[in-house]
């Protein structure tokens, strides 16, 4: 499948669960978390490509470094995302699984990623792929998508998808 392919599948998705999230949009953060630091949140916030990129490199620092707070602040209340073996996790399974992420590579370096962005208006898709190494430290790639919205000016994670 091509890079042009999976952009365009992308693009038609985002605009469909966008429509649907705009009318069921709620606030992200929890009254307990501070949003506006630096540690809670990606500074300087832009309705671009490179925002999105920084975000979803912050999102994965985030989990291998075990900053729950970031995920607190980034994932909407519905937020929902499916993994390759079709189960669905929810945003308490996502920011609950940051112990165990971090424990696992806590020792590691942050894997860097290529991400590939569709901006439309208030609504963006990533298509990540992260280069890491199997247990027996062969190459892999992981693919993963992302949809967010921008509101309060920041972008919130709605949806996403292990590929």
């Amino acid at each position: 499948m091509s890079y042009r392919h999976i952009a365009l599948t992308l693009f038609a998705c985002l605009i469909a669960s966008s429509m649907l999230h705009a009318q069921t949009s709620t606030p992200a953060a929890s009254a307990a978390v501070d949003c506006s630091s630096a540690t809670a949140s990606i500074p300087n916030q832009k309705e671009d490509e490179d925002t999105i990129k920084r975000i979803e490199q912050g999102w994965l620092t985030a989990e291998y470094r075990g900053n729950p707070q970031f995920l607190e602040c980034l994932l909407e209340p519905d937020y929902r995302t499916s993994g390759r073996n079709g189960q669905i996790r929810s945003r308490a399974d996502v920011i609950g699984r940051v112990p165990q992420t971090t424990s696992v590579h806590q020792a590691h370096d942050v894997p860097k990623l290529d991400t590939i962005v569709v901006v439309h208006g208030d609504a963006a898709s990533a298509h990540s792929i992260m280069h890491t190494t199997d247990k027996d430290g062969n190459p892999k790639e992981v693919h993963f998508v992302d949809t967010y919205t921008f509101h309060d000016g920041r972008w919130h994670a709605f949806s996403g998808a292990d590929l």
